[in-house]
């Protein structure tokens, strides 16, 4: 009898080598929760800039055993099957236990009602990564991401020695090189998100 296969979850994970700290998947997010504000704090993906080069957005792994679910004191928290954590509002009191508990940042506290703010991964279709434009996330295995995130740090002290012999050369425009494209691709997205969202 062949051994029972254990399926790989998947989560939103970001390769730090493309991220360009834009936020647009933080907006986008905002809106798919049809949340009233936008503000990055109603979001479930939260970006993070490091250095000029060297930017992360995080949201919730479905760890397995999830720490946050077994940190609340309310059992307000519940993960699926799937590895999703779903929220109980009526149990949660904003006591904050699965935020601290959370290894990886990816859980916040909601600014208005009772709840907190996880990645559910928009029922398995997340539209952060359909709308990043530099196609810097992705879902991803546990490996998998960290085999991103190791392949970026590696690169860290390369990036550095030369950002500051761009500096030390006077030779500041070289470090725009590419963002007109960037800022295309950034614009093309945002127009196609304010026509999905029907923003005017």
């Amino acid at each position: 009898m062949e051994a029972e296969k254990t399926e790989i979850r998947k989560f939103v994970a970001v390769d730090p080598s493309k991220c360009i700290g834009c936020g647009l998947c933080e907006i986008i997010c905002i809106l798919e929760k049809g949340e009233p504000f936008l503000s990055p704090t109603r979001s479930r993906i939260h970006v993070i800039r490091i250095l000029p080069f060297f930017n992360i957005a995080t949201a919730c792994r479905l760890c397995s055993d999830a720490p946050c679910v077994k940190a609340c004191p309310r059992n307000a928290l519940l993960q699926k099957e799937s590895g999703v954590i779903s929220v109980d509002e009526d149990k949660c009191d904003l006591c904050g236990w699965c935020v601290m508990a959370c290894p990886y940042g990816a859980i916040a506290l909601h600014s208005v009602k009772p709840s907190v703010l996880i990645c559910d991964l928009c029922e398995g279709d997340p539209k952060c990564v359909e709308f990043c434009p530099e196609e810097a996330l992705a879902l991803a295995s546990q490996d998998e991401a960290e085999k991103l995130w190791r392949a970026s740090v590696e690169q860290l002290p390369t990036e550095m020695e030369n950002f500051m012999a761009l500096i030390k050369a006077r030779k500041v425009h070289a470090l725009f090189e590419g963002l007109e494209e960037k800022t295309r691709r950034f614009y093309w997205k945002y127009k196609e998100m304010e026509k999905r969202y029907k923003l005017k």
